[in-house]
Parts: structure tokens; C-alpha cells; sequence
């Protein structure tokens, strides 16, 4: 779909046109799920970022050299010391939906900026998984097309394409979803790092760490996500975090889309990274960066008032009100 850079408005129904023709219609994960079995799977440890009680986002404006930004807002939050161990194996997990330029992905200076930081901390067992999104699968295609599967090649960094993975059927027992699967390869990680862009989505209001966790999700689950006329996107793609919470999120904020995406859109350079280990914490703040750019999205009010992040407050999922956040900077 042409999309001029310069447009403020979005058109949904042209867009949701493309889609439905790029996707594939005999890609097996897509039509058939197959799983191998129930397990009540659960990644979900408390957040050591905090300070008298309330979690810490970290807000960096960034400089020259994306290493040093990283580290300083990690530092900001503690270390990672606080979250990781040397001997821990870490999973990324980054933002591939679509093979598009950041922010429709996350750039591969940023994932290789935050692999060195690990490697110079004394992680030796470090890992990239990812699924993309429906209408641009097979995922190896776009791995490749990105130019992620060359750049952990190059660095000796395993690259899991979750579309090969087997999968487990995981109760999720919430108000839209009971059931989905996730990867059984999820089981073989101490930790997971989540690395999401800061960016608007023309159904789900934004897409940060809270929907990040749909890229783990069985394809044929994904369905479920866009059921009912995509009326509850929001909600659902939140549902899916509920097994899985991750143990720091360093969010590339240094390009945006205000209008539209996740895959195109109407782009604007905040020139920020932020970092949390509360996914509501750190959503909240990053819609609150995104508010202040003229634009027409679904960010309108309060962050609190939209749909992702009353579901993910619902089910307990982060903090509850802006007294537990406390912006570090």
C-alpha cells in the first residue's frame, strides 16, 4: 500500500485491504495448530526496578552513541545486575511483525547495542526469538528481509524462529481468551529481555511492551486477536501477557509513528530511550511522549482510560495508578 509520509490521516479500511491480500493462504501455522500439549506455563517474577514502592521508568534523551544511552537508562533503573545474572540464559525478544524500517521494527543497532551490553555484564547465553505478524509471514523471510538473521549471524547470536517451534496450549482464563499457545522453547530461558519500539497502531491505540508479548503466540491463535471486526484487539493482545512478563523492557523511542502502524505510518523523532520492569509503567509513559505530537490516533484522554492499559491494570498485570510510578531521569 502507497502510503505518503506526510499524511496525517490513517485509512484503515485500504490498509486492512492490503493486509487480507499479502497474507498467505497455505502457510501451515496460520491455518492448523498444532500443539504437543497443556501446561500451565508462567514467566512471571516481581519487579526489582522500584523505589519506596513505586516502579521506575527510566527516560533517556540520546546522544551520539546508542550503547552509552542503553546503559545510562538501565543504570537510572538500578543495573542490570538487579534482573540478570552472567550465568542466566536470556531470550530478546524484539519487534519483527514486518520486515519494515524502524519503527515498524526495531533497529539492529539497538538489539546489537543491548547484546554487547550483555556480553560486556559476562552473559555468555544469549538468544533472539521472534514471530512475525500474520500478513508477513513465514517469519524467516522477514528475519532475513530485515537483515536480523545476517547481523546475529555475524555475531554469533541464536536466532529462534518461533513459526518452527513446538508449542504448548497455556490457560490464560481471562474475559476474551481461555486458552493459547506459546512456544515450549520458552521453557529453556532463566530470563527474557523485551525490546519493543515506541509507536502508535491503528487498531490496538499503540504497540509497546504490553502487545509485544503477541509475537510468541501460536499464529493460528493470532485469529482470535482480530475476531469480532477487531473490536477487542486491545484487550486481547493484553490477555496474551498474562503467562509472561518480562524481567527488564529497554524501549527504542527514537523514532515514532503518531499516526497508524505498526508496519507504516506517520513517523516523528522523539529521540528517547525508556526502560522499566513494569510494562504498564513504562506504557503509560511512552504514550504520554506520544500525546504530545499533533496527530490522529486512538490516544485520546487519559493513558489510564484506554483500553490496553485498563485491561492489563484488570488482570494485575503491572501497577495500578500514577502514585506507584515514579519517572527517573
Amino acid at each position: 500500500m502507497k502510503f505518503k509520509p506526510e499524511e496525517v490521516i490513517f485509512h484503515r479500511e485500504e490498509y486492512q485491504a492490503s493486509l487480507a491480500e499479502m497474507r498467505p493462504k497455505d502457510y501451515l501455522p496460520l491455518v492448523k495448530k498444532e500443539v504437543i500439549g497443556t501446561a500451565p506455563l508462567r514467566h512471571r517474577r516481581s519487579n526489582p526496578y522500584t523505589k519506596n514502592g513505586k516502579a521506575l521508568v527510566s527516560f533517556v534523551v540520546c546522544g551520539k552513541e546508542i550503547k552509552n544511552d542503553i546503559r545510562k537508562a538501565v543504570d537510572l533503573l538500578g543495573g542490570l545486575d538487579k534482573s540478570i545474572k552472567p550465568q542466566d540464559r536470556v531470550l530478546l525478544k524484539p519487534n519483527f511483525n514486518s520486515d519494515d524500517p524502524p519503527p515498524g521494527s526495531t533497529a539492529l543497532d539497538f538489539i546489537t547495542a543491548v547484546i554487547d551490553l550483555l556480553r560486556e555484564y559476562g552473559c555468555a547465553q544469549i538468544s533472539v526469538g521472534e514471530s512475525s505478524g500474520r500478513p508477513w509471514v513465514p517469519s524467516e523471510k522477514v528475519l532475513k528481509n530485515s537483515g536480523l538473521s545476517a547481523r546475529l549471524s555475524e555475531i554469533k547470536i541464536p536466532l529462534l524462529d518461533f513459526d518452527k517451534s513446538q508449542y504448548l496450549n497455556v490457560p490464560i482464563s481471562g474475559e476474551h481468551l481461555d486458552l493459547v499457545a506459546y512456544p515450549k522453547d520458552l521453557e529453556n530461558f532463566d530470563k527474557i529481555i523485551y525490546l519493543p519500539t515506541m509507536k502508535t497502531h491503528y487498531l490496538a491505540g499503540f504497540s509497546m511492551s504490553l502487545k509485544l508479548t503477541v509475537g510468541m503466540t501460536h499464529l493460528a491463535d493470532r485469529t482470535l486477536l482480530h475476531g469480532d471486526n477487531n473490536m477487542f484487539v486491545s484487550q486481547r493482545a493484553v490477555e496474551m501477557t498474562i503467562p509472561i512478563k518480562p524481567d527488564l523492557i529497554i524501549m527504542d523511542g527514537r523514532i515514532s509513528y503518531v499516526s497508524g502502524g505498526p508496519a507504516i505510518g506517520l513517523a516523528v523523532h522523539p529521540g528517547v530511550i525508556l526502560s522499566s520492569g513494569d510494562q504498564v509503567a513504562l506504557d503509560v509513559q511512552g504514550v504520554r511522549l506520544l500525546q504530545n505530537y499533533a496527530a490522529v490516533n486512538h490516544l485520546v484522554g487519559d493513558a489510564w482510560t484506554l483500553p490496553q492499559i485498563k485491561t492489563a491494570v484488570k488482570h494485575g498485570l503491572g501497577i495500578q495508578h500514577d502514585g506507584e510510578l515514579l519517572l527517573v531521569r
